[in-house]
């Protein structure tokens, strides 16, 4: 997708979005991403930082997504040693049938720690049969295989 914009969500995760998408920001429920027109659909992302369970020495990047266990989910290992994990759901909303796509992107922190970043894409599941939809899903998964952490430091 051409025209887009460089978001850096708190200063922990760099990615993209399309240009004309509006920004909002909230202490509690972290970003919302969206084109300003009727029926479009919504992202959002929010970052958690997480410990190991006491007694464990290390965490491996998949034991983090681990504990999400949903059916119907598939789980990818990046080349830059993140891993993220990908499963929907469908939904009422207000007597409006929705479907929401999750990605829950996992970076280690050796050698205790992790980020795990959770996208949420939400859309009427009368709108997925569209062409634009699914080229939405397709660019959100891009986004999320290559999104950056920042330094572990922050």
């Amino acid at each position: 997708m051409k025209n887009t914009k460089k978001i850096r969500y708190r200063g922990i995760l760099t990615f993209e979005i399309p240009k004309n998408w509006i920004e909002e920001y909230d202490d509690e429920h972290g970003g919302s991403f969206y084109e300003d027109t009727p029926l479009s659909g919504t992202l959002r992302l929010k970052i958690m930082s997480l410990n190991a369970p006491s007694g464990e020495n290390q965490l491996e990047v998949l034991d983090v997504l681990s504990g999400l266990n949903v059916k119907e989910s598939k789980t990818i290992s990046l080349p830059n040693k993140n891993a993220y994990k990908m499963f929907y759901e469908q939904t009422t909303d207000s007597g409006h049938e929705i479907t929401i796509y999750y990605w829950s992107l996992a970076q280690l922190i050796k050698p205790k720690k992790a980020r795990l970043a959770n996208f949420s894409y939400t859309i009427l599941t009368s709108r997925l049969n569209l062409e634009s939809v699914n080229k939405e899903i397709e660019f959100i998964t891009e986004q999320v295989e290559n999104a950056h952490f920042e330094s572990e430091n922050k």
